[in-house]
């Protein structure tokens, strides 16, 4: 770019497009023949709509930079977020073929452009098929498949044209990819990754704590927004065409205000504390009732005139966190209140009820999920450490006495974790120690290798590291740990940790989808159509928060290993 171009492109933009030009020329991956030399997908957006893309092709890399700086596309190299993607390998082969293979794929985890000629004049982006949802036929569709529907309207918008779909036995143009990407409100230029389970997203090092504090910090504020004045959430969004969830749910809105409340701990924002004030005071003015007056039990209720054993559960937490967090704990009767109301969802075998009639308290479902059992034995155990009362760590015991007799542990329940976890503190029963190293023995392969981004599996992790850490300081309950394979587990954590970088909507992600700014820093579940959910949103919080944690801790918490008398597994760190 010649210096009276640049003029024309306001600092500090010009040089950071200086710099993408530049890494660009080194980056650039030149393709044989039949297909042009260079292609390239220059993708704009000012973050308040889906990004317009413009294909770029040229037999020099000279060429190329001429028509990049050029004055037909100088306003979208000055865009707010700006994109170059190049492809760096092609694959021809017939729609059918195609079509054929698309049946083995997880639906929206397709992770390669497509074009319809071998010159690229018809191509779209793995971004673009993604965010358009060109693949996705909706939830009863495990796999990809074409939506014809989705590429008329894409076409229409991208090309200008109705789309002709491909005959079986025409052939199409399957590319890998890799680009760069520039945020005009930093200088700098983020290398996105190349085609694989982490393409079009910037790298991102989930070992360094202040990057993860950044997703957390971006993810809470992303919550704090969507929180109206009167204590409501806005429920979620389907980004690929700003469309809100069309539901609620009690249960999901008081968790989320507990992972909300987790974040301000960690953070201390005000913005973040004002908004689970305000969520705290409308599950108390709106959903919570007690039926026999103050003094009696408190009850969450939800849609469809339920009370739900975890609705009860999570309110417990989110009230405690906010005890715990601001030292304000003049809601901590309420939440003796909803204990008890789950004390009263004991049936005599020891066993909860799950659901009853908010109206009668009449049984409704005994059974609906297991993770109603463990949000409620974690919630007393919460309880426990607000007030310092017996009664609750008594109930607990109770309660996963009856997990262990019961074989929870092969449910591999994040909620279990957690309560484990603590309650193994204030009772360091080897049993107890068992039956969360149980919970994740068998289940290391998953959490390591799972296609899905599945928070919760890190919440599982991190909640069992501090149990194995207790154990491992303590040679009473050491044999605990018996056939946990220590370095696997290390690595299932760790790796999955690494792998949530794929739910989080980084701008080079969201500008694709029609109203970037409404989820940026926020994270989504991509085989549910990229939803963002509150609860999609939590869990990731919870998971990073007590990532971050260990991370503070991980060079101690390798040490103890080596000091206990595992040295050989501490090599298997090491290497």
């Amino acid at each position: 770019m010649k210096d009276e171009e640049l003029n024309e492109i306001a600092e500090p933009v010009a040089a950071t497009v200086r710099t993408m030009l530049d890494q660009l020329r080194d980056r650039i991956v030149r393709l044989p023949a039949p297909y042009p030399r260079y292609v390239i997908f220059l993708s704009a957006s000012d973050g308040t709509a889906r990004a317009r893309v413009t294909t770029v092709t040229a037999d020099s890399l000279d060429d190329l930079e001429v028509q990049l700086t050029g004055q037909p596309l100088r306003p979208q190299m000055s865009a707010g977020y700006l994109r170059l993607d190049w492809a760096t390998s092609v694959r021809a082969l017939a729609f059918g073929d195609y079509c054929a293979a698309l049946r083995v794929v997880k639906r929206n985890y397709s992770r390669k452009g497509l074009a319809f000629d071998p010159k690229f004049q018809h191509a779209v982006t793995e971004a673009e098929i993604n965010a358009s949802a060109l693949l996705y036929r909706g939830a009863a569709v495990p796999h990809c498949a074409i939506n014809q529907k989705n590429f008329q309207v894409f076409w229409k918008r991208r090309f200008g044209q109705v789309v002709q779909m491909p005959a079986a036995s025409d052939v199409i143009y399957l590319f890998s990819s890799e680009g760069l990407f520039r945020d005009r409100a930093e200088p700098t230029v983020h290398r996105l990754l190349p085609t694989g389970k982490d393409t079009g997203r910037r790298a991102f090092d989930m070992t360094d704590t202040d990057q993860v504090e950044s997703l957390i910090r971006n993810g809470a504020d992303y919550l704090a927004k969507e929180i109206h004045p009167d204590g409501t959430f806005n429920y979620g969004w389907h980004p690929s065409f700003d469309r809100p969830i069309q539901h609620y749910n009690t249960l999901r809105h008081a968790s989320s205000t507990y992972a909300l409340s987790e974040a301000y701990g960690l953070l201390k924002s005000p913005h973040l504390r004002d908004g689970v004030e305000r969520s705290l005071a409308y599950l108390k003015a709106e959903r919570i009732i007690t039926p026999d007056g103050t003094n009696g039990q408190a009850y969450l209720t939800d849609l469809a005139n339920e009370i739900k054993l975890g609705g009860n559960a999570v309110a417990i937490l989110a009230i405690c966190k906010h005890a715990e967090t601001t030292g304000h704990c003049g809601d901590l009767q309420l939440a003796v209140q909803l204990g008890e109301g789950i004390i009263a969802m004991r049936r005599d075998s020891g066993d909860f009820n799950h659901v009853l009639h908010a109206d009668s308290l009449q049984v409704k479902d005994a059974r609906r999920t297991v993770y109603y059992d463990g949000e409620a034995a974690f919630a007393l155990m919460r309880l426990y450490k607000a007030t310092g009362d017996p009664h609750w760590l008594n109930a607990v015991r109770q309660a996963v006495d009856r997990f262990i007799v019961q074989d929870y542990w092969t449910n591999n329940d994040h909620w279990l974790a957690y309560c484990t976890s603590e309650l193994a503190r204030h009772d360091p029963n080897p049993a107890y120690i068992r039956f969360g190293v149980q919970n994740v023995k068998g289940y290391l392969n998953f959490i390591a290798n799972r296609i899905t981004t599945f928070p919760t599996l890190l919440e599982l992790c991190c909640a069992t590291r501090l149990l194995l850490q207790q154990a491992l300081t303590d040679p009473t309950l050491r044999p605990a740990l018996e056939g946990l394979d220590i370095p696997a587990f290390v690595d299932a954590m760790e790796t999955r940790a690494q792998y949530l970088a794929n739910g989080v909507f980084f701008p080079e992600v969201a500008m694709h989808f029609r109203n970037p700014n409404r989820i940026v820093g926020s994270f989504f579940i991509r085989h549910h159509g990229f939803r963002v959910r509150i609860d999609d949103v939590e869990h990731y919080l919870s998971g990073l928060i007590a990532y971050r944690a260990y991370l503070n801790e991980r060079n101690a918490f390798f040490k103890l290993i080596e000091n206990h008398g595992m040295p050989n597994q501490t090599e298997e760190l090491k290497k």
